[in-house]
């Protein structure tokens, strides 16, 4: 951390921050004096009289990460966390989930949009977001904004799909099929954005706020799963379908409205805020809210003071606000972050490519031996997959695995040891093959039992490692500026994990089509 400022500048902090409550004011300049600031304090008393009980609602007086999962579900900041997790997964799993519909329905199961559509939607969806969190990443500022943005996209992309799934009759396939590879891709991009912007803020608020988007992340794999294989047993007609996927649709879209209002709601925005004010060539910057030391306003402080110098002496010209916050903005390298976080983020890579195979086996492999056909079976297997995502979620807030002996290293090879599942998928996907037609269902039940626990305890160990790895990001990091922009860093990882899991799935595509044949 830079101690570099002079004492005219100690004597003229940004924040007026008493430790530990976190702080909940007005944007102020760095240049007034100490009687200007007095006097801003308070002008704005009353309101701050208003507001704070609900901050004490906000933040707890205990420390967060040694609450039980019970008492912190009554932390309103912590429930924000966990509902924008959901409002993160929940669209890609609404997606996901309903793959069957709209290889059924829609591309009429024989057709090549029906057997190229779940890779294909997950190749769509993960270079999109790749690519677009790199994009993301460089440009370190405006987090709070991120995520209001992001929610407002995956809004308008299910309002669509609502229309699309009543119409989607007058239109050729073909187009169908590009049209929802356009909405994925969309989508996918609006994800990008909140997740940025949120484990951003997650990172300096604590690692415990970190596991809240994580659960909620978990939360919304399960509901949406629960929910398809409640409809599969519906009769099948055409018109309980179309009125199934279309509530459920909606319903996505008033998941993802209600984590805008709690966003907002919770004020989260104001007590992290980053803006960049640019009046007259004068630089304010306002970071508002996390708990900062002396030595930390210090930095800050010296921080804007050398920008400002930077400033005047660059040829004169204004810029819009945008443009003077990307290029006063000050980076933290790849480098320095990849130095400090890289079994933590190998460890999300690897998990992510692994588990992109899961989707495929799960819709190729069948009951053989259960009373249930396989349009309830295969939902009946992502809602396992999904509540053992969320129960190792949850466990990763265990105090054993938050111990410091647990370390990023070994996290790292526990998502290794993940790619032994594979062999065992093979192995499940060739034994019911032979079942796949056979309407009586003669084969084992211990068989299709043996598949469900398999299924589970491959989620188990996904949301474990996944939530183990970003829960420690932030005690691997020095000051708020490396949390900040880990939240971006990491993201690459994780949609870059995806990507090329959703190319190799490709292989495996035709490595069930043989065995099957």
């Amino acid at each position: 951390m830079s101690t570099s400022a002079d004492t005219d500048t100690i004597k003229k902090p940004i924040l007026a921050v008493p430790e530990p409550a976190l702080a909940d004011t007005h944007s102020e300049e760095i240049s007034r004096s100490g009687e200007e600031h007095e006097s801003e304090n308070n002008e704005h008393s009353d309101e701050e009289g208003d507001n704070y009980s609900e901050r004490e609602q906000s933040v707890s007086t205990e420390p967060l990460d040694t609450l039980p999962l019970r008492k912190k579900l009554k932390n309103l900041s912590y429930i924000t966390f966990s509902a924008i997790g959901i409002g993160l997964l929940w669209p890609w799993n609404c997606i996901l989930s309903a793959s069957q519909y709209f290889k059924h329905d829609i591309f009429k199961d024989t057709s090549i949009w029906a057997k190229i559509f779940t890779s294909s939607m997950m190749s769509f969806s993960t270079i999109s977001s790749m690519l677009f969190n790199i994009y993301l990443a460089k440009r370190q500022y405006k987090y709070s904004r991120r995520v209001i943005n992001g929610l407002v996209w995956e809004i308008i992309v299910f309002t669509v799909m609502c229309f699309f799934t009543i119409l989607h009759f007058l239109l050729p396939k073909w187009f169908n099929f590009m049209f929802i590879m356009v909405l994925v891709v969309i989508s996918s991009m609006g994800t990008a954005m909140t997740q940025n912007g949120i484990m951003a803020i997650a990172n300096v608020f604590g690692s415990e706020y970190s596991q809240g988007v994580m659960v909620g992340q978990a939360v919304a794999g399960v509901l949406p799963s629960l929910v398809l294989f409640a409809l599969a047993f519906i009769e099948n007609s055409s018109v309980s379908t179309t009125g199934g996927i279309l509530l459920y649709f909606f319903t996505t879209t008033l998941v993802v409205t209600i984590c805008v209002v709690m966003f907002s709601v919770s004020k989260i925005s104001r007590k992290v805020n980053e803006n960049w004010n640019v009046e007259d060539g004068h630089i304010t910057d306002v970071l508002l809210g996390s708990l900062r030391s002396n030595e930390e306003e210090i930095r800050i402080v010296g921080r804007i003071d050398q920008m400002e110098d930077e400033d005047h002496r660059r040829t004169n010209g204004t810029r819009d606000d945008n443009d003077e916050g990307e290029e006063l903005q000050l980076k933290v390298p790849f480098e320095v972050l990849f130095a400090k976080l890289k079994y933590l983020v190998l460890s999300i890579f690897t998990t992510f490519v692994v588990t992109l195979v899961f989707p495929v086996f799960a819709s190729a492999t069948y009951v053989t031996g259960l009373p249930l056909s396989n349009a309830q079976y295969i939902p009946l297997i992502f809602t396992l997959w999904n509540l053992g995502d969320l129960y190792g979620r949850v466990i990763a807030d265990w105090p054993m695995f938050r111990d410091q002996k647990f370390t990023p290293r070994k996290t790292f090879i526990y998502s290794l040891l993940r790619v032994a599942a594979i062999p065992l998928f093979l192995m499940f996907t060739a034994i019911t093959s032979s079942s796949s037609g056979d309407e009586e269902h003669n084969g084992s039940v211990i068989v299709d039992l043996c598949y469900m626990l398999l299924q589970f305890l491959f989620g188990v160990t996904n949301g474990h490692v996944i939530s183990m790895s970003f829960m420690k990001v932030p005690e691997q990091l020095d000051n708020d500026d490396e949390k900040e922009a880990a939240g971006g860093f990491t993201n690459i990882f994780v949609s870059t994990g995806l990507a090329l899991g959703s190319i190799i799935s490709y292989v495996f595509v035709f490595i069930i089509d043989f065995i099957i044949r």
